[in-house]
């Protein structure tokens, strides 16, 4: 688990990072860009972080 809580923790800073550079110039399309991909990047993986727990707990 330590290493999806690595995971989950560099996608977070990703996405906070991101989100700070486009509210500092709101009306640039790169960093809007960037802060979109980030956020798609953290949705994936936690949606691949709820099914696995989900499979996993199916087991118990």
């Amino acid at each position: 688990m330590d290493v999806n809580n690595q995971q989950l923790s560099k996608l977070l800073d990703k996405t906070d990072v991101a989100f700070k550079q486009l509210m500092q110039n709101p009306g640039s399309a790169e960093f809007n860009d960037a802060y979109e991909h980030a956020k798609q990047d953290l949705d994936v993986y936690l949606s691949e972080l709820r099914e696995q727990l989900k499979q996993r707990y199916k087991q118990f």
